[in-house]
């Protein structure tokens, strides 16, 4: 071989030493519209976050979707995406422990039961394994969620019989059971064709979700029940061996702004959310439904066993869940006062 110069065999020794690339891409499989709340509002910030945390050595991506809603679990856990987000009902047998913040009438707004139910998910939640394989980010919850219908309003227990409502799984599916509709399961994605298909009446959704997934000129009544019907909750999620592949420095970055820092980001994301729906809904001729003090105790006296029946469903866990809700309510209205200081 022809001699190089001292100097470029030292530059050529350095550079071989050096990563192929300084810089990591996460790829966040996405399933929503790009123009959705958790796009724009949640996931985009915390993309954001990330890469000013790690001084720009590791870069969040946001694609289309890999796979269904309810695949996203074991896309993540299988390496496919590198994190995703999904709504834990849409694979109901994974899960049971969640369904403590989906409890009808918990709260009137989504940060307080967001941070206090990643809180006891902390505590109680997190050592019973129902995350294994995949490194949890964060959690949170959408804002009370209600019934919402197209043609007939909800004014009586009696006017919901023979409704077709799309819900979620598990606690959803409970939940319009008992209010007396029969439960169409599908993702939220799909509210739109099935309404428009007449497949359903109406959905249990949280207000945002209505002109969302520009269902608002299809509904026209929602039933308002304080503290909310339901409320769904979510994760979002990193391919361990991803995660465990940076360095410790920017493992440390990721930490910082996820786990409670991105409840707080999502929950009062979502509450925003809630309050410009539901003027583009009242504007829009949208009527909101109270229902009276006779609808309201039958509303409880259908909806309360659940409680009951998820303390029962944990027990086998080891999980006193009595104890563990009242400790729910009292961390939302600590979070509730934590939020009106900020």
């Amino acid at each position: 071989m022809r001699k190089l110069p001292l100097l470029t065999l030292l530059v050529l020794g350095c550079a071989s030493s050096l990563p192929a690339s300084a810089q990591t891409v996460l790829r966040v499989s996405n399933w929503l519209p790009p123009t959705h709340l958790i796009t724009t509002e949640i996931l985009q910030p915390w993309a954001r976050n990330v890469e000013k945390e790690t001084e720009g050595r590791v870069k969040v991506q946001i694609i289309p979707a890999l796979g269904k809603p309810e695949a996203h679990f074991d896309l993540v856990r299988k390496g496919v995406a590198d994190v995703a987000m999904s709504v834990d009902a849409y694979t109901a047998d994974r899960f049971k422990l969640p369904d403590a913040a989906k409890l009808p009438f918990l709260s009137d707004d989504a940060t307080s039961t967001t941070v206090a139910y990643w809180r006891i998910h902390q505590k109680h939640f997190a050592k019973h394994g129902e995350f294994d394989g995949v490194k949890l980010l964060t959690l949170w919850t959408h804002g009370p969620g209600y019934l919402h219908t197209s043609t007939k309003p909800v004014r009586a227990l009696g006017d919901a019989s023979g409704l077709k409502i799309r819900a979620s799984g598990g606690m959803g599916q409970k939940i319009a059971v008992a209010l007396g509709v029969s439960p169409v399961f599908a993702p939220a994605s799909q509210a739109y064709e099935m309404l428009s298909n007449g497949v359903v009446d109406g959905v249990l959704f949280n207000n945002q979700s209505i002109p969302a997934f520009k269902i608002d000129k299809i509904l026209k009544y929602a039933l308002v029940v304080p503290g909310g019907l339901y409320r769904d909750t979510h994760y979002v999620i990193m391919n361990q061996k991803k995660y465990d592949s940076l360095s410790a420095e920017d493992r440390a970055a990721i930490d910082r702004v996820s786990g409670e820092t991105f409840a707080w980001l999502a929950g009062r994301a979502w509450d925003a959310g809630e309050q410009s729906a539901s003027k583009v809904m009242r504007d829009s001729g949208y009527e909101f439904i109270s229902p009276s003090p006779e609808f309201a105790k039958q509303l409880a006296d259908r909806l309360n066993p659940l409680e009951q029946e998820w303390i029962e469903r944990v027990r086998p866990m080891g999980i006193d869940g009595k104890a563990v809700l009242v400790e729910l309510r009292a961390e939302i209205e600590k979070v509730r006062a934590e939020n009106a200081k900020k």
